[in-house]
C-alpha cells in the first residue's frame, strides 16, 4: 500500500483515538463532583512541528548532497492531561531518512519515507523545579511511546535520460561500467539526486520483498515556553529506535559491497513547534453568581 494511504488512514485512527478520550473524560465522575473554581482551563493540546531527520544506520552517510528536503520531518500532536504533569499522546509522523555513502569500494545511497502513528506518555519533569513564574511559562517533556513505521525505500541510481551511474576510480560517474575496452567512450554523467528506483522491487540482494512496515520505540525530549491565549514554542528531538534492518535496503544478508552490519536502523528528528491548548470549561462560579445576584 502507498505511503499516502497509510497518512490519511493513520490521521483519522489519531483523531477517533483523541476524541474518544475526551468523550470517556468528559463523562467521569471526578469531574462531575470538582469544584468550578478548581478544573483546568486546558486538558486538551495540539501541536504542528517540522525539522530535520538523521540516520544512523549501515552507511557512512558521507556524501550528502541532496537537498534538505530530502531528509525532513513533520509531526502532528494532540495531547490530553491526564495526571499531575503528565499527559496522553497521540502522534502522527511524517518524512524521510536519507542514506548516502562515496568509499573506494562502494557507493550506495537510498531515500526512506515512511508514515509513522505513535503512542505514548509525556512527563513533564520540571513541574516540581518552582512553584512560580518558572513553572507557569516553562516546561521540560520527557517522551516514551510505541510506534509503526510504514515505508518505502528507494534509490538514486538512473539519471533523467535513464542512464544507470556507474562509479570509476579516477572518481567519476560514467554511464558505462569500468573496463579497458570503453574508456574512451564512457561518457561523465552526474547525479540528479531523484531517487526513481524502488530497491524494494529491484530485489538486488536476491531476498525476496522485505515488508515495509516494522514497530519503533521512539523517545523524545523537549523544551517548551508557554505564552498567553494558549500558544506555545516547543523545541526538541526524538530519537526512534526501530525494529527493522530495511529502512535503509542494506542489512547482514547483503550480497558483496553492500553486506551490512547485523543491527537495526535508527534515526533522530529534530524539530521546532507550536502548540496551542483548548480551553475545555467556563467559569460556572461566576456564572452563578451573576445569576444569583
Amino acid at each position: 500500500m502507498k505511503i499516502s494511504g497509510w497518512f490519511f488512514r493513520s490521521i483519522i485512527v489519531s483523531f477517533i483515538v483523541i476524541l474518544s478520550g475526551s468523550g470517556i473524560y468528559a463523562g467521569s465522575p471526578d469531574e462531575k463532583h470538582t469544584p468550578p473554581d478548581e478544573q483546568r482551563k486546558s486538558r486538551y493540546h495540539i501541536g504542528l512541528s517540522a525539522g530535520e531527520t538523521t540516520y544512523f544506520g549501515d552507511l557512512k552517510n558521507n556524501n550528502l548532497k541532496a537537498p534538505f528536503y530530502y531528509r525532513y520531518g513533520i509531526q502532528l500532536n494532540a495531547e490530553r492531561d491526564v495526571f499531575t504533569a503528565s499527559r496522553l499522546c497521540v502522534n502522527l509522523f511524517y518524512g524521510n531518512i536519507l542514506g548516502d555513502e562515496k568509499t573506494e569500494s562502494r557507493a550506495l545511497n537510498f531515500k526512506t519515507t515512511m508514515v509513522s502513528p505513535q503512542l505514548g506518555l509525556s512527563f513533564n519533569f520540571l513541574h516540581w523545579a518552582n512553584q512560580g513564574k518558572l513553572r507557569e511559562h516553562f516546561s521540560c517533556w520527557l517522551f516514551a511511546g510505541a510506534e509503526a513505521i510504514f515505508f518505502t525505500v528507494t534509490g538514486d541510481l538512473k539519471n533523467n535520460n535513464g542512464k544507470t551511474y556507474y562509479y570509476w576510480n579516477d572518481g567519476t560517474i560514467r554511464d558505462l561500467p569500468q573496463n579497458y575496452d570503453n574508456t574512451s567512450t564512457a561518457a561523465i554523467i552526474s547525479r540528479d539526486n531523484t531517487f526513481e528506483t524502488s530497491y524494494r522491487n529491484l530485489d538486488i540482494d536476491n531476498i525476496g520483498k522485505p515488508k515495509q512496515f516494522a514497530l519503533g520505540i521512539p523517545l523524545g525530549l523537549s523544551a517548551e515556553c508557554r505564552f498567553k491565549n494558549g500558544i506555545a514554542i516547543r523545541i526538541g528531538a526524538v530519537y526512534h529506535y526501530t525494529f527493522s534492518d530495511y529502512l535503509d535496503n542494506i542489512t547482514s544478508k547483503s550480497i558483496g559491497v553492500r553486506k551490512g552490519k547485523a543491527g537495526t536502523d535508527k534515526f533522530i528528528y529534530s524539530s521546532l513547534g507550536i502548540f496551542y491548548s483548548l480551553p475545555a470549561y467556563r467559569k460556572k462560579c461566576c456564572l452563578t453568581s451573576r445569576h444569583n445576584n
